[in-house]
C-alpha cells in the first residue's frame, strides 16, 4: 500500500491492517478502504457493524506535531469528512457529536476512531478510521447508544460508495495538514483542536441543550448545560453548582430525557 487510496473487497479491520502497515513505515495519507470488515471496532471496544454497502475507510496519519496533541484529530477528520459530503449536497442535515460521531435527526450516521502508536523507527502516527452508514442500517445499537440512519435516508440521490471513499479521503489529508500547520503557529500550550475550535463547536450538537453526562461504566457523572467544548477537546457542562469539563475517554453526552 501507498499513499493513495487502496479499496478492498474484505478484511478484518482496515484499522489494525493500517496500524500494521504503519509500523513498517506507511507515509502519511496511506489509505486503505474495505467493502466490508469481519472484526470492525469503534471507541471504547464497540463492534462496529461492517456489513457491506457503507463507508468503511482508514488512513495512516503522520502530522509533524507534538503527538501529545494527536487528540484533536477526531474533530479535525469530523469536520473534513462533513466538508466532503458538503460537496456532494449531502451535508445538510448532518452534524457531530462530541467526540467523534457524525449524527442527523438525532441518529447516528456515522463515527471516528483514532488510535496513536509507533513505528518500528520508534516515530509516532496516528490511524484514523472512519465509518458512514451509506446503503445499510445497522439494527443493533450499542449499549446507551444512538439508533442508526443512513446517508440514502437523508438523500435520494447518493453517490457510490467509490466516490465518496476518495472526497473524505482526499479531504482528511487536506484538513489534517491544515490543521498541522495552524498549530504549529501558535502557542506551544495551544490545546489540540485550537485551530478548529470554533468551526467545530458550531457542527456540534446539544450546544445550549440540557445533557447527561455519563461514564463509560454507564453511571451518571453529571447533568446540566452543554455549554461549549474547549481548545482541548474537553465537553464543559455547566451544572447547579459549577462548571464541569469533560475529557472525551471520561464520558460520553446524551440529551436529557432520551
Amino acid at each position: 500500500m501507498d499513499a493513495k487510496l487502496t479499496i478492498v473487497d474484505v478484511t478484518g479491520s482496515t484499522n489494525d491492517d493500517l496500524l500494521e502497515a504503519g509500523k513498517q513505515g506507511a507515509p502519511h495519507g496511506t489509505g486503505l478502504a474495505a467493502r466490508a470488515q469481519t472484526a470492525g471496532r469503534g471507541r471504547r471496544g464497540h463492534k462496529w457493524d461492517s456489513t457491506a454497502g457503507n463507508l468503511l475507510l482508514s488512513i495512516v496519519l503522520r502530522p509533524r506535531v507534538d503527538p501529545t496533541k494527536y487528540s484533536g484529530l477526531a474533530a479535525v477528520s469530523g469536520l473534513a469528512v462533513l466538508e466532503a459530503l458538503e460537496k456532494q449536497g449531502l451535508a445538510n442535515e448532518i452534524g457531530l457529536k462530541w467526540p467523534n460521531d457524525l449524527v442527523a435527526r438525532g441518529r447516528k450516521l456515522g463515527g471516528i476512531l483514532v488510535e496513536a502508536a509507533r513505528d518500528n523507527e520508534g516515530k509516532p502516527f496516528a490511524v484514523c478510521g472512519i465509518g458512514v452508514n451509506v446503503n445499510y442500517v445497522p439494527s443493533e445499537v450499542p449499549d446507551g447508544g444512538l439508533p442508526a440512519i443512513g446517508l440514502s435516508d437523508l438523500n435520494e440521490n447518493v453517490p457510490t460508495v467509490d466516490v465518496l471513499l476518495k472526497g473524505v479521503h482526499h479531504a482528511i489529508v487536506n484538513a489534517v495538514g491544515t490543521w498541522t500547520d495552524l498549530l504549529n503557529a501558535m502557542e506551544e500550550d495551544a490545546g489540540p483542536i485550537a485551530p478548529v475550535h470554533d468551526d467545530y463547536v458550531a457542527h456540534l450538537n446539544w450546544i445550549g441543550e440540557h445533557v447527561i453526562a455519563r461514564s463509560p461504566a454507564g453511571d451518571e457523572l453529571a447533568r446540566g448545560i452543554f455549554q461549549t467544548v474547549d481548545a482541548f477537546g474537553r465537553a464543559c457542562i455547566e451544572t447547579e453548582d459549577d462548571l464541569r469539563s469533560f475529557h472525551f475517554e471520561e464520558a460520553s453526552l446524551r440529551p436529557m430525557g432520551k
